[in-house]
């Protein structure tokens, strides 16, 4: 009988060390799956934060402030949700930033924060007050000048720092003048930038001037509307009047459709003929924009060199509608103005003036400026 409850009992011993092995493995594989979740989004996190300050350091030498000596004033911290180390991997690629920029970054101590404890107590109260002294120095002018004086510094910084769940990270960056404290320059930097959409549609303006050479002139009689005569290889001038409208299709500005509408102005002098041809043609057309090396990383960011393609319904007064198809590179040295070169081809163009029949050129040229209204 005893021999078989010593079995017994080295039986239920060894299924209880075997089930509380298991549960020890099991909650194991538990903690590491957590630990390596956690570690997943530190990871995300980080690389949130490298590619807003990647965008910032994009934005930085296009800034239209002088760049000189610049502090960091204050950072402001706007969600619980944001952990200390965040809040220090964001200052310190926010400095690396400036500190590979033409900026000369200072770190000013009377403007970071900290909290200085005082003790106050009587026979029957005690009191322990926390300050920040900072706050003085961050917030009154004259203390203010007083630092940027000390430091010699032309701008400060101040941070915003925001998280959200959709957004990610939320990020205002703004400069200001150390002397007179206006704002110079503000940006917002959001690290989830799928959430906004595309852009908003905006218009521009063209003004060119285009060159239709080798183009073949009729002059036509007043009565009966026979050829009266043709000259060949004329070179006339035409100015474009257009306005369009564009919208990205994505979150930058890499693809854009849009349409025009405008007015063409033809003039020039037929060889050995007193009197000049003056034709003006309505035109409207669809258009096809791509984007190519962009002025920033971020949303909504600008490019250096665009081109449009585009097909163009130019309406002749006298006889119906003719189609021809251009291509403009446009450089953009500013965000609002720009420049291009225009190919126009017009496989069967005629312009109708009231006495004057103007027959195209295949291919033709031209120039002009661009304006962002």
């Amino acid at each position: 009988m005893m021999k078989t409850f010593g079995k017994f009992s080295l039986l239920f011993l060894a299924i209880f060390c075997l089930n509380f092995s298991a549960l020890s493995q099991k909650s194991n594989r538990k903690e590491d799956k957590k630990n390596l979740r956690t570690i997943a989004e530190k990871e995300a996190k980080v690389k949130d934060i490298k590619g807003v300050f990647n965008r910032f350091g994009q934005d930085l030498p296009f800034m239209s402030i002088r760049q000189g000596r610049v502090g960091i004033r204050s950072v402001e911290i706007k969600s619980p949700k944001i952990s200390s180390w965040e809040i220090s991997m964001i200052r310190s690629f926010f400095e690396e930033s400036l500190s590979n920029s033409l900026f000369d970054y200072v770190e000013i101590p009377e403007f970071e924060k900290r909290l200085v404890s005082s003790i106050y107590s009587t026979d029957t109260t005690f009191r322990l007050v926390n300050r920040d002294p900072s706050i003085e120095y961050r917030y009154n002018f004259d203390s203010v000048q007083s630092v940027v004086r000390k430091y010699r510094i032309d701008q400060y910084v101040a941070l915003r720092i925001d998280y959200d769940d959709f957004f990610g990270y939320i990020i205002g960056v703004t400069f200001y003048d150390a002397k007179t404290i206006s704002s110079q320059w503000s940006k917002t930097y959001i690290s989830n930038e799928r959430g906004l959409g595309s852009p908003s549609p905006f218009t521009r303006t063209d003004i060119a001037m285009v060159f239709l050479n080798n183009t073949t002139v009729k002059l036509l009689t007043q009565a009966g509307g026979v050829d009266s005569a043709s000259f060949s290889g004329v070179n006339f001038i035409a100015g474009d009047l257009e306005y369009s409208w564009q919208q990205s299709s994505s979150m930058k500005n890499t693809f854009m459709i849009g349409f025009h509408g405008g007015v063409r102005y033809v003039y020039g002098v037929i060889p050995g003929v007193q009197n000049a041809a003056t034709i003006i043609s309505p035109r409207t057309g669809l258009d096809v924009y791509l984007g190519f090396l962009p002025k920033g990383m971020g949303f909504n960011s600008k490019n250096w060199i665009s081109v449009k393609l585009s097909a163009d319904a130019n309406i002749r007064l006298n006889q119906g509608v003719f189609v021809n198809s251009s291509t403009n590179i446009y450089a953009y040295p500013t965000d609002n103005f720009g420049i291009f070169l225009k190919l126009e081809y017009n496989p069967q163009g005629t312009y109708l003036g009231k006495n004057t029949q103007i027959q195209l050129n295949t291919l033709n040229l031209g120039l002009g400026i661009n304006v962002n209204l």
